[in-house]
This record gives C-alpha cells, structure tokens and sequence, in this order.
C-alpha cells in the first residue's frame, strides 16, 4: 500500500513538473521548438534595431510585462554604433525568426526589453575571465543590464513579411512597432545625431541586476 502510494506521489509530482515547463514554453515569446511552428495562430518576426547611441547594444531581450526570466523571454541580435562620418543610420539584426507574435493578441500591447551595454571599456575588459555571470549575482564590472518598455500599435499581417523594429535613444529610452518589409526606416536624421538628449551619469534610466545569474551554464565543447 505505500509503495503504491508513493508510486502515486511520484507520477503527480513528475506530472506537475512537466506541466510546468509546459506553460513556461507556451508563455515564452520564443520561436520555441516544435508546436508554435505547427500553430496557424502564430507568426514568427524577426526584430530589428535601430542604435541612435554612442554604445554597443548586446545580449537584448523581449520579455511579456509581467515576466522577470529569461525562459520567457525572445532573442534579439542587438546593434553596434554607428560611426561618426556615415550618412545613414544602420539598421542591424532583422533575420531570422526572433519572436512569436501570436495573432489571437491584441494591439496596442506593451513588451518589456533588457539589453547589455558596456559603460566603461577599461573595467570591463580588465575583468576577462575572472566574472561568470551565470554564478555571479552582480553584473560584470563597468557593464550594466537595461530594462525599458515598447507599446507595439500595430499587427504584423499574414502573408506578408513584418518585422518588430527597435530604436535606441542616447537619453535612455526605447521605442518599437511592427514594421512591413518596405518602411524599415530609422526615425532620426543622422546629420541631427548630437541634438538628441542624452542620459548622463548613469547608465540606463531602469538597471536591472544580472538576468543569467542562477541559470544552467552551458556545456562548453572544445
């Protein structure tokens, strides 16, 4: 009787388990691997940028609102800056499938991003490979984690190809919508580069701590 009880707890716990890695994949705003791409209901867009700063942009995510976890989150390619002397900016990333837009969603709908930004140069690179974000709790020295917020107005639409563009502010904020495959262009005049605000003495308007601490390190193959 109670190893069949025990047997019991098991299965449920084993069950409950699997139910919750279940919805964590269903809530992710990832590609994922097998049933979205099944999914009529689901569109996969790839997500450009758009860098007004004079900083790199790194490791950047798209995350529902209310999440705080990589699981759920989709992949960006980020953007470096564009260098003094070019007479456009450069629009970066937008290939390949980044996010799952569900259709079944409604607009406007607000999107939380996080992204790496290096602040000092120096410090970061003296730190090489000393910091191991996956164990560290805090971020990397001279770097820093950014969180801001995009209120996407418009729906990509079916049949036709769209793309989530990103467009990064020197003063700290973001702004993005759901662009078609002929209007991908940048919102700022490039010769007006240093008439824009620009954020001083921190480095984001929202920091947030590292966002890989706690989670599982890969397996580095030589």
């Amino acid at each position: 009787m109670k190893t069949r009880v025990l047997l019991t707890l098991l299965v449920a716990a084993a069950l409950m388990v699997g139910c919750k890695k279940t919805d964590a994949a269903d809530d992710s705003l990832g590609p994922g691997e097998h049933a979205k791409w099944n999914d009529s209901n689901f569109d996969f867009l790839s997500v450009g940028v758009y860098n007004y700063t004079d900083y790199g942009i790194y490791d950047l995510f798209l995350l529902p609102p209310d999440k705080n976890d990589l699981e759920f989150a989709a992949q960006g390619s980020g953007a470096q800056p564009v260098r003094r002397g070019k007479d456009e900016w450069a629009l970066e990333g937008a290939s390949g499938a980044d996010l799952a837009w569900d259709y079944r969603w409604t607009v406007p709908r607000k999107f939380k991003v996080w992204w790496f930004r290096i602040v000092d140069e120096a410090a970061f690179h003296a730190s090489g490979s000393k910091y191991d974000k996956y164990t560290m709790k805090e971020t990397d020295a001279g770097a820093a984690w950014c969180e801001g917020e995009i209120v996407v107005t418009r729906r990509p639409v079916k049949g036709k190809s769209s793309y989530l563009i990103l467009h990064f502010y020197p003063d700290g904020h973001i702004e993005g919508d759901i662009e078609g495959h002929s209007d991908l262009d940048s919102k700022v005049d490039i010769k007006k580069r240093d008439e824009l605000p620009v954020l001083k003495d921190r480095p984001c308007l929202k920091e947030i701590p590292n966002p890989y601490f706690g989670k599982k390190k890969p397996i580095q193959m030589n």
